[in-house]
């Protein structure tokens, strides 16, 4: 049995996947606001070996036919939040060897300034970071910005104008060894071997030298979430680890097989891209009273606020739907993780599981045991290489988890027991592999990669 990645879901705001949540009694989310919270949370995880916390981020907030319900601020519903961005060098200053992922968007975001923050980070954490590549389909967020909403699949070609010109600043300005730091010289780098990027594309254009020097990484590890064919297509391409959504291990080995086969037809490895799950995991003396314990959890959900997430991460009003009607007719320009993932049920039972789980697709229940059982099934069944854990609450299902679960899963095998200060990409693919592999799309706008005289192209 192979060991899996095992990562924790956090947003910086009050809730995460269940609405209404954050008011449970053993709920601690309301102190999203303090440094404490987060430096406390990043120990513990270090604590529990876990591989990395990912820091999902959106600027939106629900918008429902044209309005924001009251119950968006009654329930905190996407709304407040802070930029996640912002804790990761408290976090990597706190800890030793937890890596950290954190979202931005292609469709907001400028690339240069993009590219100059994650170089910035990889060199604060000493390469323990990555970034998830989102496309935003938010009409809110156009409007913040002051924009015109893109269709699904300009937001992809888009999305992928904006990796390619990340490429060239990352991998293609500074050569490796371009950095002297000769003092008795006063040469802290070769010009000759800095080299300016040029860049004419659909989306952006950019001249002139990348102003951050290479990082322990140079490009950030690429993590993606996307169901669409478009979505796929452009994971298959730039990304390295792949966040899936399945009920059940057939349609989560489905996904897996799917996600494999892609990276082989852009020229990868099959073993190119991690695939990772969601996991939720609710833990008892016994199978009863954890069964218990996971619908207390659920009793805290607000099922207004449910819907009003569910149309801000999709743009599909439930409640406007027939629910009679076969989910697999809904169709959407905004995000389609969502949509994809009830493809197969009516509007009806799509709406019942999405108020009850949120994202959450896996939820598991047992003693810790039972419980390291059914995911080493799942790991077999699936080929899953790991897990983003999303708690309910905080800091008490990660204490379950790490204090009962994990030492069992380390005890299966399934989980590390040694610490190993490596950067992010090194801890998905093995010590010496810092950098973006050769049959990676990024690679190919190395200088190494093209004469010099191609650089600009």
């Amino acid at each position: 049995m192979k060991q899996v990645l095992l990562g924790a879901f956090e947003i910086n705001q009050v809730n995460l996947t269940s609405q209404g949540l954050w008011a449970h009694p053993d709920q601690n989310t309301h102190r999203y606001k303090e440094l404490g919270y987060w430096t406390e949370l990043a120990q513990l995880l270090e604590r529990g070996f876990f591989d990395f916390l990912f820091l999902a981020d959106s600027y939106g907030y629900p918008l429902v036919r044209g309005e924001t319900p009251d119950v968006t601020f009654q329930q905190a519903v996407e709304i407040p939040k802070n930029d996640p961005m912002l804790l990761i060098p408290a976090l990597a200053a706190a800890t030793t060897d937890l890596n950290f992922a954190v979202t931005t968007s292609t469709t907001f975001e400028e690339p240069y300034a993009n590219a100059r923050r994650f170089a910035t980070l990889d060199h604060l954490t000493g390469g323990r970071v990555g970034w998830n590549v989102v496309t935003t389909s938010s009409a809110v967020v156009a409007q913040l910005f002051g924009r015109e909403p893109l269709p699904h699949d300009e937001r992809y070609a888009r999305a992928q104008d904006f990796m390619d010109l990340s490429y060239k600043l990352l991998e293609g300005s500074w050569e490796d060894g371009s950095v002297l730091v000769d003092k008795a010289a006063r040469r802290y780098a070769d010009p000759s071997r800095v080299h300016r990027i040029s860049h004419e594309g659909p989306h952006f254009t950019s001249h002139g030298y990348f102003n951050s020097e290479p990082s322990p990484q140079r490009t950030p590890v690429i993590l993606q979430a996307g169901a669409s064919s478009t979505g796929r297509a452009f994971a298959a391409s730039n990304a390295e680890l792949v966040f899936l959504q399945g009920r059940d291990a057939a349609m989560l080995r489905a996904q897996v097989d799917d996600l494999r086969a892609a990276a082989v037809s852009a020229g990868r490895e099959s073993s190119a891209i991690k695939a990772i799950s969601g996991l939720s995991v609710v833990t008892a003396a016994s199978p009863a009273e954890a069964e218990d314990k996971l619908e207390e959890y659920l009793s805290w959900v607000d099922a207004d606020a449910a819907r009003a997430y569910y149309a801000m991460m999709t743009g599909v009003d439930l409640a406007a739907l027939d629910p009679d009607a076969s989910f697999s007719t809904v169709t959407t320009e905004g995000g389609r993780t969502q949509v994809e993932r009830y493809k197969d049920t009516s509007v009806r039972q799509a709406a019942a599981d999405f108020i009850r789980r949120g994202m959450r697709e896996l939820i598991l229940t047992g003693t810790p045991r039972e419980v390291t059982e059914q995911i080493e099934a799942l790991v077999g069944e699936t080929d899953l290489d790991g897990f983003n854990y999303t708690p309910f609450v905080s800091p008490g299902s990660y204490l379950e988890l790490v204090d009962q679960v994990v030492p069992e899963l380390q005890r299966a095998g399934l989980v590390r027991s040694e610490r190993t200060a490596t950067t992010f990409r090194e801890r998905l693919f093995g010590a010496g592999n810092a950098h973006l592999p050769a049959d990676h799309r990024g690679a190919r706008f190395r200088v190494a990669a093209r004469s010099l005289d191609e650089v600009g192209t």
